[in-house]
Order: C-alpha cells, then sequence, then structure tokens
C-alpha cells in the first residue's frame, strides 16, 4: 500500500482470495445452530466488512460505525429460503410433515429464475452500503434511513400488488398446489385474500400444503422489487452511478452464487438437467453444508472482486481523517453502544451461549436449552457492554473525541478480523456435531472414520478454508500494515 493507499495487483487478489476462504467458512458457520437467518447473517457481515476494511479502511470516507452498520445491513433483507432451492432441479414437494408428503415436477428454467431472484435480493441492502463506501458522494445516516425505508416500502407493496400474479406465472404449480391444499382444510377464499388475512404468518403457511413454498416465492419476488427500488433510488434519487453499479455488480454476483452453489442440492435430482450429465460420482454430492459454503465463498469473492476493479481513484485517496457521525456527544455514544453492542458483543456471544446451552441439553446437564441459552447470551452481553460503556463514555463523552475508539478503522479492522475469525473457528469447530472433538471421538471410537472424512458434514472442507485464511491472512496483515 503506498502513500495514497493504493493496493497492488498482488494484494487485491490476495483480498479475494482470503475473502473467498472466510466467507466461505462464515457462511456455512451461519447455518447452523447458534446463528440463525438474521442472526447469522448479521455474524456474517460483520466479519465481511471487517474484510473490507482491513484492505481499503484507511480512506478519507471510513468511519468505525461504518463497520456494526454493514453487519446489521447485511441481515436486514435476509428472506427464508427453505424450499425454493429445489425448484432449479424441477422438483417441488408439499412440505408438511405428514408421511403422505408428495413431490411434483415443475419448470426447472422457472425455478432456476426463483433462485436467482432470491440470491439477486439476498444481500441487497448491503450492496447499496458498499457502494456508497466507494463513492465519490459523502452519505450520513439519515441518507441510509432512506435506502432502508425505500427498500422495505418497495417490498410491502410488491407484497399487496403484482407479487402474486408473477408468482402464479414463474411456480403454478407451487399456486395451485397451495389453492387445493387451502380449499381441502376447509379455508374459503382466493389465494390472494388469505395470505392478506395470514400475511407474514409463516407457522399459517407452513400448516398447509405448498403454503411455506407460496410465501417464500412471493417474498423473493417482493425482496427482488426491493432491490430494483434501491437501485432506482441511488441512480436516479442520489444520482450516484458509482453505488448503483457496485449495487448491480454485488446483487448479481450474490445471485449468481447461490444459484451455481445449489448443486450441492440438486444434482442428484432425476428431475434436474444435472442428472443427465456425464459428471463422476464423486462429485455428486448432495449437501446442505456444501451448499452454504460454497454460497458464501463465490459470494466473498464476487465481492471483493467487484471492489478490486473499481478505479484506483475511488479505492485509494487520501488516507483516514476522524471526523464524528453526530456531532451532539450524547447521540454520537448511544449510537456507538446500540451498534456495537448488538453487531460485535449480543451476535457473537449469543452464538457460544445456544451452542453451549444445546450441549449441556445433550448430555443431560439441562432439561431445555432454551431458558439457560437466553440467561447465558443476557448476562455475559451485559458484563461486556459495562466495559463498551466506559471506553465509550471515556472517548466520547469525556474527551468529545470524534470516535468511538483511540484507533484508526484501518488499525482496528485489521486486529479485530483476526481476533473476531479465530474467535468463531473456535465456536463453530469446538461445540456441537461439526466439532473437532466429536470428530476425534468418532476416530477413537471407530477408526473408519479416519478415512470417511464425510462423517460430519464434510466438516473438514470448512476447516481447510478456516486454517488457509488464518495462515494466509496474519503474513498479509503484516504486509499490509508495514506498508499503511
Amino acid at each position: 500500500m503506498s502513500a495514497t493507499n493504493r493496493l497492488g495487483p498482488g494484494m487485491k487478489f490476495m483480498s479475494v482470495v482470503l475473502a473467498s476462504l472466510l466467507m466461505g467458512f462464515m457462511w456455512r458457520a451461519r447455518g447452523s445452530h447458534g446463528f440463525g437467518a438474521f442472526w447469522g447473517v448479521v455474524a456474517v457481515g460483520g466479519i465481511f466488512t471487517l474484510v473490507v476494511y482491513a484492505f481499503y479502511g484507511n480512506r478519507a470516507k471510513a468511519r468505525l460505525e461504518h463497520i456494526p452498520m454493514g453487519a446489521i445491513f447485511m441481515g436486514c433483507t435476509v428472506p427464508a429460503w427453505g424450499c425454493v432451492i429445489s425448484m432449479p432441479g424441477g422438483m417441488i414437494r408439499d412440505f408438511t410433515n405428514s408421511p403422505d408428503s408428495q413431490q411434483f415436477a415443475v419448470s426447472q428454467a422457472k425455478g432456476t429464475v426463483m433462485m436467482l431472484l432470491l440470491g439477486f435480493s439476498l444481500i441487497c441492502l448491503y450492496s447499496i452500503f458498499i457502494g456508497t463506501l466507494f463513492s465519490e458522494r459523502d452519505y450520513k445516516i439519515k441518507h441510509y434511513l432512506v435506502f432502508i425505508a425505500v427498500f422495505f416500502a418497495a417490498e410491502v407493496l410488491a407484497k399487496i400488488t403484482i407479487a402474486h400474479n408473477i408468482m402464479s406465472f414463474l411456480a403454478p404449480e407451487v399456486y395451485s398446489g397451495f389453492s387445493k391444499g387451502l380449499a381441502d382444510a376447509g379455508i374459503a377464499g382466493t389465494v390472494k385474500q388469505i395470505y392478506f388475512s395470514n400475511f407474514g404468518d409463516m407457522h399459517f403457511a407452513k400448516s398447509i400444503p405448498f403454503g411455506r413454498y407460496y410465501y417464500e416465492c412471493v417474498e423473493h419476488i417482493s425482496y427482488t422489487f426491493g432491490a430494483a427500488a434501491l437501485l432506482i433510488a441511488a441512480i436516479a434519487f442520489f444520482r450516484d452511478k458509482v453505488t448503483f453499479f457496485v449495487s448491480l455488480a454485488v446483487n448479481t454476483v450474490s445471485a449468481l452464487a447461490i444459484t451455481a452453489a445449489d448443486y450441492f442440492q440438486i444434482c442428484n435430482y432425476e428431475a434436474s438437467f444435472l442428472y443427465k450429465l456425464s459428471i463422476p460420482a464423486s462429485l455428486r454430492v448432495t449437501s446442505w453444508g456444501l451448499w452454504e459454503f460454497f454460497t458464501g465463498f463465490f459470494i466473498g469473492a464476487g465481492i471483493m472482486l467487484v471492489i478490486a476493479l473499481l478505479p484506483g481513484r475511488l479505492t485509494c485517496g487520501r488516507k483516514y481523517r476522524s471526523e464524528p457521525i453526530f456531532k451532539n456527544r450524547a447521540v454520537r455514544f448511544f449510537f456507538n453502544f446500540l451498534l456495537w453492542e448488538f453487531a460485535f458483543v449480543v451476535v457473537p456471544v449469543r452464538a457460544l451461549s445456544l451452542r453451549v446451552a444445546r450441549m449441556l441439553e445433550e448430555y443431560g446437564f439441562v432439561k431445555d436449552e432454551n431458558l439457560p441459552g437466553i440467561i447465558a447470551t443476557a448476562a455475559v452481553s451485559a458484563v461486556i457492554g459495562v466495559f463498551l460503556i466506559r471506553v465509550l463514555k471515556k472517548n466520547i463523552i469525556d474527551k468529545n473525541l470524534p470516535v468511538p475508539f483511540k484507533t484508526k478503522p484501518f488499525d482496528f479492522a485489521g486486529k479485530a478480523l483476526l481476533l473476531l475469525s479465530l474467535y468463531y473457528g473456535a465456536v463453530y469447530f469446538f461445540t456441537l456435531d461439526a466439532s473437532l472433538p466429536a470428530f476425534f471421538y468418532r476416530i477413537i471410537k471407530s477408526p473408519s472414520h479416519s478415512i470417511d472424512l464425510t462423517g460430519i458434514e464434510y466438516f473438514w472442507v470448512y476447516l481447510a478454508a478456516f486454517i488457509l485464511f488464518e495462515i494466509i491472512y496474519i503474513p498479509v496483515k503484516k504486509r499490509l500494515y508495514a506498508r499503511r
């Protein structure tokens, strides 16, 4: 990194490699117990934003507050997606837990379109956020609030209007199946009327054959309208070509990534075109975990590649300068506390607490994991929160510093990325079924597991990615900071 903070081709290449490895591991971890949908993607967003800042954070526009903001932005647009992943393979099932659950054929082409819609909107607020970090326009909190309002207004409008018509075209089998399921359950009214009367009620949707599919597909279509509205707002309202094109590129990367990785869901479906291809049996792997891993792997590589290909004037320039996000120190204090406490205290603490609580339940130490997990999350988060309050009070209230921590975003991100990645690695690999202790226990108990490494859901793939990231990142970090 030169005096103008310009990364060379080698460092840009390493940023892509490191982002793909870490994002792959984190997206897989996100899908396991303790993380979950929104919470898990916030964890992914936090650590990925640290990656961006570790390489591109020594710039005038960089703010420490952007790091937890990025974490929350990534989690804001996460939909349900447990059903739609089978559609590119030409198959759906009624998704009830009854023994009579059946499978039905659907159009692979339309199913693929539905999968692409899921991916395009998956992190669309985060893609706007990434665009604003490298835009020549200066964005303030009020501008981000406009983007948030635009997204949710557009997606709600789509849900109550056109999404159902598009749904009946892209997935007519789901539409008719849900309609029949409602009729069989003695529920009168059109599909759209019943959807409105049970708006957002996924529990109701799951009780009706094809209901979960219907609700999820409507959500994917509506979120895509939200993503499109964000792009329109960027180019038409804010007149920001950089944010528009970066967001469009990141959304496209996300759409292609989650769809390509779906190979690990549909490669063995007899209805899928993949089934007819001459693919070696060793590569015909059906694994939810590998789908998650490669979704993150491709998204991480794609986002960093988009950033790396931006013009140098957008990714380098003046070095970081500290400026307050709010002039009022009290507002600045509470804003920072809420952001950092949630994204980098509650979320990681929750992951560990819930996983340990489930282990305690499995070993018979507690009867129910829920209450101990919640209590541990609240207690540990509160203790850490006290220390966070003291630091923020000292820096913002007492000294009136413009920043929450007395460090540059670039320096903070580099150190925090190493520590937080090690923390999440320990949480994932030393608790529950994917843990290293469980793996070695199985080897001791049954030596055949030393050969059959797929015995624990291909965890060795995630472990290799995690270890490679740490091995590569440590010398890269040293080089980055030696030349800052």
